[in-house]
C-alpha cells in the first residue's frame, strides 16, 4: 500500500511545487522506483507497442482498484477503445504518453494518475510558480538560470504559459503536461506586473541522463541509492521556534513516520499556551502520521476521517499520544496545503481553531501506488499508476476533494511580498496573538 492520501515522495512535489528543479516526473520516479529509461532510438512502432500494453494494465488496475466501480459516469470501456484506436496513430513518445494520462485525467480527481518511464533526458526549467488565491505567480527563480537574464521575475502575474491560459482548475494537468508528459526545450510565458504584460521565452537546461539502468549491476543500485538520499536530503525541514513567552511556531512540512521528530515537537507543543500551526506548502503524506499529529490536539480515539471503498467503510481514530494541547490554536494553509494537512486543518477547524490563509488544493483522497513494466524479453521500460481506493469523508460527512478548506480569515501575500520574502499571513497570525513581528522577519522564519 502506497501513502494513503497520496504518493507523495513521487509525486506531490512535482504537481504542487511548479517548475523547479528537477522538476520532470520521470526524475522522481527514477529515484523512487529506478526505472529504466527509454533510449531516442527505440522506433515509434515500439513505442506504440508498449504504449498498447501500458492502456491495457491502466484499464486493469481501474477496473481493480477504483473506488467508485461507476467512475463517476464516464464510460471507461468506451474511453479505452478510443485511446487504443489513436495509439497506432501517435508521431511520437510524448503524444502516446499523452493518450495514456488522459484515461485517468477524465476521472476528473486528484489521485488517480499514469506515470510514465524516465526519459533519457532530464530537463529543468529554473523557475517555479505557485497560486495565490486566483493568481499563478512565479515564486522563485534560479539565480544562474535564462529566467532571471531574460527579465522574469519573482511576483510576475503568470497569464499564458507556452500558449495554455492558467487557471486555478487547470494548473495541475498543465504542469503535469510540461514536466512529465511532454517536457519542452524552451518555455514562452505571458507574464503580467502593475497592469503591463509581456512575453519571455525562456530555454531549458537538459541533461542527459544513462539510456538504460542495469537494477542487478551493484554501481547502478547505488547510484539510484544516493540519488534518492540527495532528494530526500533537500527536502523542506520542519520546525518549531518560540515567538514570544507560551506562543509557538510549528511548521509542519509533510506527515513523514518519524516518531522521534514527532514526539519532540509534541513536548514542546505541551509547553505553549498558543501555537501557529503552518501547514504552507505541506502536501500529506502518511495516515499514520495524521493521527499521531492530530492525537496531539484531541483525545484519544476521536473521529478523523471516513474512509470509502469499494463494499467497506473504516474511521480513523487519532491515536493516544499523550495529553492533548488544550491552548489556542492558528492554522495556516495555502494552496498547496494538500491531502493529510487538509484533513488536519479541517478538523481543528472543527474544533475550534482559526484557519488563516488561502483556500487548500482540496486533493483528498486514498490512493494506492502500483508498479508496473511494459516490453518483451530483457528490455522492459517501468511505469506507474496512482489509482485512487478509498473516498474519504471528514467526521461531520463531508468531503474535502475538489473543493479545499476554506480559511476563517483570508491572507494572501502579494506580489512585492514574494519578491522581497515577506510572509504578512504569519505576520497577522503571531499579531492575534499579541505579538508583534515584523513581516520581515516572519519570512526568514517560514522560508528557512
Amino acid at each position: 500500500m502506497a501513502s494513503p492520501w497520496i504518493v507523495r515522495a513521487v509525486v506531490a512535489r512535482c504537481l504542487t511545487a511548479g517548475l523547479a528543479p528537477a522538476l520532470a516526473l520521470g526524475s522522481a520516479l527514477g529515484l523512487v522506483l529506478g526505472l529504466a529509461a527509454i533510449t531516442e532510438a527505440q522506433s515509434i512502432a515500439v513505442d506504440r507497442q508498449r504504449g498498447l500494453q501500458m492502456l491495457d494494465q491502466i484499464r486493469e488496475d481501474l477496473v481493480e482498484h477504483y473506488y467508485d466501480p461507476a467512475f463517476h459516469g464516464v464510460e471507461l470501456e468506451a474511453l479505452v477503445d478510443r485511446v487504443r484506436q489513436r495509439i497506432p496513430q501517435a508521431q511520437s513518445l510524448g503524444e502516446i504518453f499523452g493518450l495514456l494520462a488522459g484515461v485517468c485525467l477524465d476521472l476528473k480527481e486528484s489521485h488517480t494518475l499514469f506515470l510514465p518511464p524516465q526519459r533519457v533526458q532530464d530537463v529543468h526549467y529554473g523557475w517555479s510558480w505557485r497560486y495565490v488565491g486566483d493568481r499563478a505567480l512565479v515564486d522563485s527563480i534560479d539565480d544562474d538560470g535564462d529566467a532571471r537574464e531574460r527579465g522574469l521575475r519573482v511576483g510576475d502575474t503568470i497569464v499564458d504559459l507556452a500558449g495554455y491560459p492558467l487557471t486555478r482548475g487547470n494548473e495541475r494537468t498543465i504542469r503535469y503536461l510540461l514536466t512529465s508528459l511532454r517536457p519542452q526545450p524552451q518555455l514562452v510565458v505571458t507574464v503580467e506586473r502593475d497592469g503591463a504584460r509581456r512575453s519571455v521565452t525562456i530555454p531549458a537546461r537538459i541533461r542527459k541522463r544513462r539510456a538504460r539502468i542495469d537494477l542487478d549491476n551493484e554501481l547502478d543500485r547505488h547510484a539510484a541509492e544516493m540519488q534518492e538520499a540527495m532528494a530526500y536530503a533537500e527536502r523542506p525541514k520542519p520546525r518549531q521556534e518560540w515567538l514570544a513567552d507560551g506562543i509557538l511556531y510549528w511548521r509542519l512540512t509533510d506527515f513523514y513516520d518519524d516518531w522521534t521528530t514527532l514526539k519532540k515537537s509534541g513536548e514542546k507543543l505541551r509547553r505553549a499556551s498558543h501555537v501557529i500551526l503552518d501547514l504552507r506548502d505541506n502536501p500529506g503524506g502518511s495516515a499514520g502520521v495524521l493521527l499521531r499529529v492530530a492525537g496531539f490536539f484531541a483525545p484519544p480515539g476521536t473521529p478523523v476521517v471516513r474512509t470509502a471503498a469499494r463494499g467497506s467503510e473504516s474511521t480513523l481514530l487519532t491515536e493516544d499520544v499523550g495529553e492533548p494541547y488544550a491552548g489556542r490554536i492558528s492554522v495556516l494553509v495555502d494552496a498547496r496545503s494538500g491531502s493529510s494537512a487538509e484533513i488536519l486543518a479541517r478538523l481543528l477547524q472543527m474544533r475550534g481553531a482559526r484557519v488563516i490563509g488561502d483556500r487548500t488544493a482540496g486533493a483528498v483522497l486514498k490512493a494506492r501506488l502500483l508498479k508496473h513494466a511494459a516490453g518483451k524479453g530483457d528490455i522492459k521500460v517501468l511505469y506507474a499508476v496512482i489509482v485512487a481506493n478509498s473516498d474519504v469523508f471528514m467526521p461531520d460527512g463531508s468531503r474535502l476533494e475538489g473543493i479545499g478548506v476554506q480559511p476563517d480569515a483570508l491572507a494572501l501575500p502579494t506580489p512585492d511580498d514574494l519578491e522581497k520574502g515577506l510572509d504578512p499571513v504569519l505576520a497577522t497570525a503571531a499579531a492575534s496573538f499579541g505579538v508583534t513581528i515584523d513581516s520581515q522577519r516572519a519570512g526568514r522564519l517560514s522560508r528557512q
